[in-house]
């Protein structure tokens, strides 16, 4: 029976993981694969960012309302519509040739891909035994650590090698694989007397949500609020999740149970992996550029420098599973994390113009193992609380603020590492004039003249790589902090209580 129990949780972990891999991969992959896409498809800069966006603001409309789809259909059902969609949308996006086309297709995969990471959690949570769930944590947080930093180098390998087209082929047979595999998930949470959806508060959030999606998705290039649009957006955000937030707290069944985060663990634990967020694909947006732009590096070798971060995690991940299973508070464990990730992102801000690969080697693997040892404990904490009845629409809530704390993270990195370029260009072009004494001495240190190859030289070279360096430098920073403001919220966690009988292991299914 034991054995059968195993084999079956086997079964389930490899189903979800790769549900989830490829569902979290497709946040980061497409990134890499613009370029090439828009001269396919005869797309400018800015119209290309809707591949990206309309991905993003699906998953923020859909991800809220996956507990009450489970309460509809079941958490096998979901799971299996939810590949099935994803691969056939993933196909459509492949063989896109227009702008157009893309944009909808994405906008599809988004919602068919939205429920896979929180009702795969959920899952995850029903078939292993309590004292076992900080290893399903592990195992899970694996898959979706890995998303985001595999996605880059992947995605420079199919593109260079094979096409754009094949970031969204590759998902078709892990989809096939997952959706066999699915087969043997046990069909849970399924209400007899689900709630009728409230329209009403999914118009509102959809229309809050979405705005809100778009502002972080088109503020950098549209210079944020002196852009029309995005003013238009602001006021739209502010008005549909407002009513949203009125509307959920005044219905008796609401769309998205809002009274969840009365909860202190789930409320904290949701700020944090939104801070989490910030700090993870905030870094995932830095170091690219820089490696690409400043560095000069060929976007698979980037990806593969980027790799020691992923090492990093997953060990971390490992390890964190192991210590929760031994009855370690999780919170210290994620305190321990923080400060080792706020030390590799520190190491991040002493970069120049010369350092050496090392020196992006080692505070990588550094901060993914702070990464790897936030994540477990902290989706630990966040259920820890909860009953079981709530927990896939708390995984939903918790989601979305992981998914917009990312969606934040790089607007805010993005517009930083942009004002800041320009104010550096601003301040350092005031030295490079003829009526400074130390500008004559630097031209004849370098044996060069005045002439126009020099000022060419001295603009395009030296204070354009000087003052993106500045502007690199100044976002490391800002994902420094993002780490030291999680500290205070970690100390309002609650510890885990020991659950009665955890040491006898429940039925796989629920």
């Amino acid at each position: 029976m034991a054995q059968e129990q195993s084999t079956s949780r086997l079964v389930i972990t490899v189903a979800v993981m790769l549900a989830v891999v490829m569902q979290v991969l497709d946040l980061t992959i497409v990134n890499v694969a613009l370029t090439y896409m828009r001269g396919s498809l005869q797309a400018n800069s800015d119209q290309i960012t809707w591949v990206l966006t309309a991905y993003m603001v699906a998953n923020v409309i859909v991800l809220p309302l996956t507990g009450l789809l489970v309460e509809r259909y079941g958490q096998r059902n979901i799971m299996l519509w939810s590949v099935v969609g994803f691969v056939i949308s993933s196909a459509l996006c492949g063989q896109s040739h227009s702008l157009t086309e893309i944009v909808l297709w994405r906008f599809l995969q988004g919602i068919f891909g939205a429920s896979l990471a929180p009702v795969g959690q959920t899952i995850m949570l029903g078939a292993y035994p309590a004292n076992k769930r900080g290893q399903a944590m592990a195992i899970l947080g694996m898959g979706i650590m890995l998303g985001p930093i595999l996605g880059p180098t992947l995605g420079g390998y199919l593109t260079d090698t094979l096409s754009w087209r094949w970031v969204f082929y590759v998902n078709i047979p892990f989809g096939i694989l997952a959706f066999l595999l699915m087969q043997s998930v046990p069909d849970g949470g399924k209400s007899a007397n689900p709630r009728p959806v409230d329209w009403t508060g999914f118009a509102l959030m959809a229309l809050g949500l979405g705005s809100l999606q778009g502002i972080l998705s088109l503020g950098d290039q549209d210079d944020w609020f002196s852009s029309q649009t995005i003013i238009i957006l602001t006021l739209i955000t502010i008005l549909g999740l407002l009513f949203f937030v009125w509307r959920s707290l005044s219905v008796k069944h609401p769309v998205v149970d809002l009274r969840l985060l009365k909860d202190r663990n789930l409320a904290i634990g949701s700020m944090g992996i939104g801070i989490f967020g910030l700090a993870l694909f905030g870094t995932m947006v830095i170091l690219p550029i820089m490696l690409e732009t400043l560095m000069h590096y060929e976007a698979f070798t980037a990806g593969l420098a980027m790799a020691p971060q992923g090492i990093g995690a997953m060990l971390a991940m490992m390890l964190a599973g192991r210590l929760l299973g031994k009855g370690i508070n999780p919170r210290d464990i994620v305190l321990v994390g923080i400060v080792i990730g706020a030390f590799g992102t520190y190491l991040t801000t002493l970069y120049d113009l010369n350092i050496n690969i090392d020196w992006v080697i080692w505070p990588s693997f550094i901060r993914g193992i702070g990464f790897g040892l936030v994540t477990i404990p902290l989706f630990t904490l966040a259920f820890t609380t909860l009953k079981k009845s709530q927990q896939a629409e708390g995984s939903g809530i918790f989601n979305l603020m992981r998914t917009l704390g990312g969606s934040v993270g790089i607007a805010i990195v993005s517009t930083v590492m942009s004002q800041e370029t320009q104010v550096g260009w601003n301040q350092m072009s005031k030295f490079i004039n003829p009526f400074n004494p130390a500008f004559h001495q630097y031209l004849a240190a370098a044996g060069m003249t005045q002439n126009p190859t020099t000022w060419q030289v001295l603009g395009n070279i030296v204070l354009y790589n000087q003052a993106n360096m500045r502007g690199t430098l100044d976002a490391f920073v800002l994902v420094f902090y993002g780490f030291l403001v999680m500290i205070p919220l970690i100390l309002f966690l609650k510890k885990p209580a020991p659950e009665k009988g955890e040491n006898t292991p429940p039925p796989v299914q629920e």
